[in-house]
């Protein structure tokens, strides 16, 4: 299967590959099933490795909209019910992770335990939570995408990797984003500017992994640490050879970190 129809008509590009313990990859903002390649190469063998693309984003049709994080949140429940999913560990990187805690929010079917990967629980800072970017700092990002398209986002991906990173991955990063139509972009990222999912993390009921890279220059590892605490079985991972892209940068340890909390949360000490 390439395709899954959502109950609302819209065709999700899907992977679906391996046999195991399953795991539902969720990628981020203007990305594709494809950005976990190098991931989800090393978790098979091992698990069924399930992944998908987002409406609006790589493959996936692009309809009208909206586009809000209730549809991207029932679009995952659509693919775990369809591929029968049963306690899968769901993993999201980047805007992945406001997509999960959307999921575990609004529905949470078919979900045994989360992996939180160098993503958001607001995108800006407030008083009483300094780990995330100043408003100006998003402010300025949106308004360099939008002004700059299509090279601003090149820039902007370059940021995410570590200085020294194969300019080839660049590549891969920058034609993948370029998928998503600029409208749909903004859009997105307008309406996960609206969501504090603290809140959620609190009311978890699964175990929680927060697996965050002290090169990432968007979401500092502190925000793994408050997770794990805020978390009722809550336990941080930081990985230390990787900026944003973790999931490509150190796959190889990435996906033995994952694979030990599928099988065995326990084996990864708790917060």
């Amino acid at each position: 299967m390439s395709f899954l129809t959502t109950p609302d008509g819209t065709r999700l590009r899907i992977s679906d590959r391996g046999d195991g313990p399953p795991i539902l990859l969720v990628h981020g903002w203007k990305g594709s099933h494809r950005l976990w390649d190098r991931t989800a190469e090393r978790l098979l063998g091992r698990h069924r490795v399930v992944r998908f693309d987002l409406r609006g984003m790589g493959e996936s049709d692009k309809p009208r909209g909206p586009y809000d994080f209730d549809r991207m949140a029932d679009d995952v429940g659509a693919v775990i019910r369809q591929l029968e999913l049963e306690d899968v560990t769901l993993v999201g990187w980047s805007m992945g992770c406001t997509v999960s805690l959307s999921y575990l929010e609004r529905d949470g079917h078919g979900v045994g335990r989360v992996v939180l990967t160098n993503g958001p629980l607001r995108l800006t800072r407030a008083d009483d939570f300094p780990h995330a970017m100043p408003a100006e700092q998003f402010d300025g990002y949106l308004a360099e995408l939008a002004g700059g398209w299509p090279a601003s986002e090149r820039e902007f991906q370059r940021e995410s990797l570590l200085p020294d990173a194969d300019p080839a991955i660049l590549d891969w990063l920058y034609a993948v984003a370029l998928q998503t139509p600029l409208d749909v972009a903004l859009e997105i990222v307008r309406a996960q500017a609206r969501l504090d999912m603290r809140a959620a993390v609190a009311r978890l009921r699964v175990p929680v992994l927060a697996a965050y890279a002290d090169g990432d220059p968007y979401y500092p590892t502190s925000l793994a640490d408050h997770i794990a605490a805020c978390a009722p079985d809550g336990r941080a991972v930081i990985f230390r050879a990787s900026a944003h892209c973790t999931p490509i940068e150190e796959a190889p340890a990435y996906a033995d970190v994952l694979s030990r909390f599928a099988t065995d949360p326990d084996s990864l000490p708790t917060s």
